[in-house]
């Protein structure tokens, strides 16, 4: 993916450049996977070792060997809530391709609807340990090679939401899950990483409502795309395309090198209140993206 503006053409700096993507077997993170590839990338691919994420990094390859370029890859099973697994991804990686240039963490879980008087305490901390531990570790295991391998430029790029921004009622855990890393890990790892690379960068990208496998039943619902849309002054909800095309933005020292510490909303202008009136059965046919 180049970016054409009339007759000129916006590189990205991305070819050649290692990338380690976590949750590649998702909706957003296989888009993601596929716009690096496009520009050039060598990418190191980690999903979860399950029926679903078996069947969804096999499509997911199969697009990438097709390409215009084939894709440069590998492909990680790893439980990223466990040391010695994040440790495995990185001998991997490092075997491979030596440094590692550029960290997008993508992967994450999305909480069950329930009151805060009703949430277990044991889901609670498993929200907390699925999408903010394994980003630590994650994190972690990056610096250390960054720390081996000192060169000036390296980038993270957190996948958020706008719930760790504004908020996301009856999925409070989720919601504080991703401020914990909008709020208080990106800030305070933005300073960290100058101590292993010079001029090293740390952003979020932070999707709101997104047209992907795990949302598709709830976007057919033409009551509940009302209910969602009429917070968000777009009327639609983000594809995956978008978010890949903010995370390549945030990726490429290129397109934003003076940029660290950001943090780049892609939900259509959401901010949690109501915009289009007062909340009615719908009448019209809204499309949701």
């Amino acid at each position: 993916m180049s970016f054409n503006r009339g007759v000129q053409k916006l590189e990205t700096g991305l070819k050649g450049k290692t990338v380690l993507l976590s949750g590649a077997s998702g909706g957003i993170g296989s888009e993601i996977a596929r716009y690096f590839t496009r520009e050039g990338a060598k990418l190191i691919l980690t999903y979860l070792d399950d029926e679903r994420g078996k069947a969804e990094i096999k499509l997911l390859e199969e697009t990438l060997k097709d390409g215009r370029p084939p894709g440069e890859y590998i492909t990680v099973v790893a439980d990223l809530t466990v040391e010695s697994e994040v440790d495995k991804i990185y001998k991997a990686g490092e075997d491979k391709y030596g440094r590692i240039d550029i960290l997008v963490a993508c992967a994450g879980v999305w909480s069950e609807t329930r009151n805060v008087a009703d949430r277990p305490l044991k889901e609670w901390n498993m929200a907390f340990k699925l999408n903010s531990t394994a980003d630590f570790l994650l994190t972690r295991g990056f610096f250390r090679n960054l720390r081996k391998y000192k060169e000036d430029r390296a980038v993270v790029v957190y996948i958020g939401s706008t719930a760790g921004m504004i908020g996301e009622a009856y999925h409070h855990d989720y919601a504080a899950t991703k401020s914990a890393i909008i709020y208080g890990l990106a800030q305070s790892l933005r300073v960290e990483i100058l101590d292993y690379a010079r001029l090293g960068r740390v952003n979020v990208v932070c999707p709101g409502w997104c047209a992907t496998p795990i949302t598709e039943e709830m976007l057919k619902d033409k009551q509940f795309v009302h209910e969602i849309t009429s917070t968000i002054p777009l009327r639609k909800v983000a594809t995956p395309k978008d978010i890949a095309a903010a995370v390549i933005y945030m990726a490429s020292d290129e397109l934003s090198g003076h940029v660290t510490g950001g943090v780049l909303t892609v939900g259509g202008g959401m901010n949690g209140r109501l915009l289009h009136g007062e909340l009615k059965p719908i009448t019209e046919d809204l499309k949701p993206y």
